[in-house]
């Protein structure tokens, strides 16, 4: 393929894509090239290991790959980056459910054949595993804001009895009290609903945690990422594993790559806000060396200046580079991080096609890679609970604190933001909710009115009123006025003591749920926003 470019695509790799042994090719690449490949193909790795794997005409798949998915440990949910050179020869890259290219161990030749076999292997995965993976993936490649508490799953944690459990200081940072009875964590298709046993210093699991555990097989030192959702006894579960936690891979210019590789899927949030959220793996490594300004370097040669968020650890002012590729739902981004506050990026749809596929005069990694004068640092600790949990985020920031994107600098925007926002909790007839105004913050703030279409709570408050706010253990308790001339009902007295506990800032969003269908109780999540 002397005179041909190289052809790029990816393999997704989800679960119903997913055999043990095969390599689905996408259609697009069927279509135009099967004829092309020979009954044996070969793949040279980023490590220039290569292995062989058999091609059957009128298949679209390639087979005989056993020993490579046993060797570097391919799941469920690893993607492929491939790039294509002719004849039967590839070029493999393997990613794993942190968004970020595996490291690729040392391979010694002759090599001894499995004892077990790779169909044993493969098939422990059990199908409650293979959505552990998926929402793992899901959380560090497709949401691009998560508000999260991470547990580190130490020995008591899988001991049996009524023993396990987290301290109520824990418990109180995960927004849950006393008066709640159990907590749910899940994963997509599976839940476990946890009772709670709370005493003076310690909150008892009962034995569906260690159901949870066992299905999970949760392992001493494993991180369980809690995220909040739409519920507050409700999380959804992402799995760092202890023993996979430093498999990423780091390079250099001395081996022809980038420093380091990761993906990104385009969520609703990233395609309607602009902004995109980096892999934890990659923040814990070199977030403290992105500048405020980034340069992202595309194979059509256009270059693109944006802008680094290093407390919230994204990309914001995406919108002409998003413009200029007609970047939609679904669709992969490449990062190549070579240096210097500089990425090359890769941009595919949610076929796994190269949108610049077509593109003359391409501009190619191994043309620049060197230019930067990156070198790969040694591989170290990553992803460090302080205690039993910290917030991902911010560890400075309140208690049930989220983070929302909000995009823009024009302020008036912000409520359309955070309703569209695929972060937002929405509404129904037990919740309430403030956008955080200028007004707001005033050294006299003179009242904060609730909205009118939240009339639900309006018409069973009194004139005047009292309802308290809670916030784990913490609480406060707000004046109510109604106003019957203005049909205005307005917070006063507790405000200024509540905004300045929570840390508020303009452009937050207090979101205010009925504790037990309570009008006069309510818990708090701040939906905290960075505003550009």
């Amino acid at each position: 393929m002397s005179e041909k470019k190289a052809i790029k695509f990816v393999c997704l790799n989800f679960d119903e894509l997913y055999k043990p042994a095969q390599l689905f090719l996408p259609l697009f690449f069927y279509a135009d090239h099967s004829d092309e490949l020979p009954e044996k193909v070969f793949f040279t790795m980023s490590s220039c290991d290569l292995w062989s794997g058999a091609y059957v005409k009128n298949r679209t798949d390639i087979s005989g790959l056993e020993e490579m998915m046993r060797f570097y440990d391919v799941k469920p949910y690893h993607f492929y980056f491939v790039e294509y050179n002719g004849g039967g020869n590839f070029k493999l890259e393997i990613f794993n459910t942190y968004a970020v290219e595996i490291r690729y161990p040392v391979r010694i030749l002759p090599r001894q054949k499995p004892r077990n076999g790779v169909e044993k292997v493969l098939k422990n995965c059990s199908d409650v595993e293979v959505w552990k993976h998926c929402s793992t993936l899901c959380y560090t490649a497709f949401f691009n804001s998560r508000a999260s508490y991470k547990l580190e799953i130490v020995k008591e944690h899988l001991a049996g009895g009524d023993v396990v459990g987290v301290s109520s200081d824990v418990a109180y940072n995960l927004g849950l009290d006393a008066r709640m009875t159990w907590m749910e964590v899940g994963v997509p298709k599976y839940k476990w609903k946890i009772g709670l046993n709370w005493t003076e210093h310690v909150v008892q699991f009962d034995e569906v945690w260690k159901e949870f555990t066992e299905d999970l097989k949760l392992k001493e030192g494993d991180i369980c990422v809690l995220q909040y959702t739409n519920h507050y006894q409700k999380f959804k579960v992402a799995i760092f594993e202890k023993s996979n936690i430093l498999n990423f891979n780091l390079a250099g210019p001395e081996q022809g790559k980038s420093i380091m590789k990761f993906f990104k899927i385009v969520s609703e949030a990233m395609e309607e806000t602009f902004h995109l959220a980096f892999p934890e793996l990659f923040v814990e490594k070199f977030g403290s060396q992105i500048s405020e300004k980034v340069i992202l370097l595309m194979p059509d040669r256009n270059e693109f200046v944006v802008n680094y968020s290093g407390k919230n650890n994204f990309l914001y002012g995406l919108k002409e580079f998003v413009r200029a590729y007609s970047i939609a739902v679904d669709f992969l981004i490449f990062f190549d991080f070579l240096g210097n506050s500089t990425f090359y990026v890769s941009v595919f749809d949610y076929l796994g096609e190269d949108v610049c596929e077509d593109v003359d005069d391409k501009l190619y990694l191994e043309e620049i890679v060197g230019s930067f004068g990156g070198t790969a640092v040694s591989i170290g600790p990553s992803i460090e609970p302080v205690g039993d949990v910290m917030c991902i985020k911010d560890s400075s920031l309140p208690n049930c604190v989220v983070e929302l994107e909000v995009v823009d600098d024009v302020f008036k925007d912000l409520e359309d933001v955070v309703q569209a926002s695929s972060s937002s909790i929405g509404v129904h007839g037990l919740r309430f909710e403030i956008l955080v105004m200028p007004s707001h913050m005033l050294t006299h703030c003179h009242g904060v009115d609730v909205k009118s279409k939240f009339s639900h709570f309006r018409d069973v408050w009194k004139k005047k009123d009292y309802i308290t706010v809670y916030d784990g253990s913490r609480s406060w308790k707000f004046e109510i006025r109604k106003r019957r001339e203005s049909k205005r009902t307005t917070i006063h007295q507790g405000w200024i003591q509540f905004r300045g506990d929570l840390q508020l800032n303009v452009g937050d969003v207090c979101k205010f749920e009925s504790i037990d269908e309570d009008l006069w109780k309510f818990r708090v999540m701040i939906l905290r926003s960075v505003v550009v």
